[in-house]
């Protein structure tokens, strides 16, 4: 699928993903040509998504962040996960398994923001319940995983 240079162009991207591909080149000892390929195919495979701003929240006022697990009705799941992903309030989105259904993460102003919030989520149709979960501390974010390190190991554990 992908092999130690992709890794390492992924690698280099993740430091800083504008990057320019001449960089990378020069940086890896590969040929300009190479690395621009190489993007191109990653990009094709679906493994380079796209590049995203970074946007620190809490220096534009919202000073909270939660996690707010849902427990929905079992028929009404697919209708309340598509207007949830819609939903701006929602920066991160999963249907989980456990107790609850899906989990959500928000980010509010204040105290009194992030009740109303909660206050409309649970009256919406085919929302059962919700736990609310806020986050004490600065959330990590940041995608820091070592393809190489996990590859190297399931190659291992084979």
């Amino acid at each position: 699928m992908i092999d130690d240079t992709d890794i390492q162009i992924l690698k280099k991207l993740k430091e800083d993903g504008r990057m320019p591909l001449t960089e990378i080149a020069e940086s890896l000892n590969l040929a300009n040509s190479t690395v621009s390929a190489r993007f191109e195919k990653l990009k094709e495979k679906g493994i380079i998504t796209g590049f995203r701003t970074v946007i620190d929240y809490e220096k534009l006022g919202l000073q909270l962040t939660s996690m707010i697990s849902i427990k929905g009705s079992s028929e009404k799941i697919p209708e309340v996960a598509r207007k949830l992903k819609q939903d701006e309030r929602v920066i991160c989105f999963f249907q989980v398994t456990g107790d609850t259904d899906m989990v959500i993460i928000t980010r509010f102003i204040d105290r009194e923001d992030m009740n109303q919030y909660i206050k409309s989520l649970q009256q919406k149709e085919g929302i059962e319940s919700t736990e609310t979960n806020v986050i004490l501390t600065k959330p990590k974010i940041e995608d820091d995983m070592d393809i190489q390190k996990i590859i190297n190991q399931k190659e291992l554990s084979r």
